[in-house]
């Protein structure tokens, strides 16, 4: 496994307000991981987010709770413990959490992929070469930039846009991704009379929610070996 692992302080991250991270109880049962957005900060005070929510439902917490953060930034996945210090409703619902004493910082890179078997389905984004309907295809391997895609439906050409729906399981919670990526590479084999495609994919994000999620999974999936 090469990952690149270290500690450091939670104001050396370059990380934006308003980015997704994640939030995770670890006396959960089902290691369930809440999506918030950073607020804000203080050095060695508190660092704000928005209220968790489930369904478009606040959930709640108290103070003293316990969550495990993790949150993603260039190639890098930081992890650290808080505790809520306020649940505040008014001008709108928020958490005060607890300034980490230290953070891990682990560093996942574009070429390190994971061997996996993950059923996914596809579309052109060019309406001329797609067929309304999405294709069913096999993920074989897959990392933080790309990913390797086999079909026995051809989805396009070198330089088209497609994209890609899948279910990743990440801190044992399933997760629902929709990713957009663009063909850098077509590979054709035949075998018994039938053709199969082979594409190299470069994944391009919209949401930094599924970056963040590819990240964990990648991640988890790298531990493994």
């Amino acid at each position: 496994m090469v990952v690149d692992k270290m500690s450091i302080n939670f104001n050396e991250i370059k990380v934006n307000i308003g980015e997704s991270i994640q939030l995770q109880d670890p006396s959960s049962k089902t290691d369930e991981r809440i999506f918030v957005k950073l607020i804000g900060y203080r050095d060695d005070k508190s660092i704000l987010v928005t209220m968790p929510r489930a369904n478009g439902d606040l959930i709640r917490v108290v103070n003293g709770q316990l969550f495990i953060v993790r949150l993603f930034s260039g190639q890098t996945v930081y992890a650290f413990n808080v505790t809520v210090m306020e649940s505040k409703a008014s001008p709108y619902p928020y958490l005060h959490l607890s300034y980490p004493k230290k953070v891990e910082s682990v560093v996942v890179r574009n070429a390190q992929r994971v061997n996996v078997e993950l059923i996914v389905s596809v579309q052109n984004g060019d309406p001329d070469k797609n067929n309304d309907d999405s294709v069913s295809a096999k993920l074989t391997d897959i990392s933080t930039g790309g990913a390797k895609l086999s079909t026995i439906t051809p989805i396009g050409s070198v330089g088209d846009d497609i994209s890609m729906s899948a279910r990743l399981t990440v801190g044992g919670v399933e997760q629902y991704l929709q990713i957009l990526a663009t063909v850098r590479r077509v590979e054709t084999e035949e075998a018994d009379n039938k053709r199969s495609y082979s594409y190299g994919l470069e994944f391009r994000f919209v949401e930094e929610k599924d970056r963040l999620v590819l990240h964990g999974f990648v991640y988890e999936e790298l531990s493994k070996q």
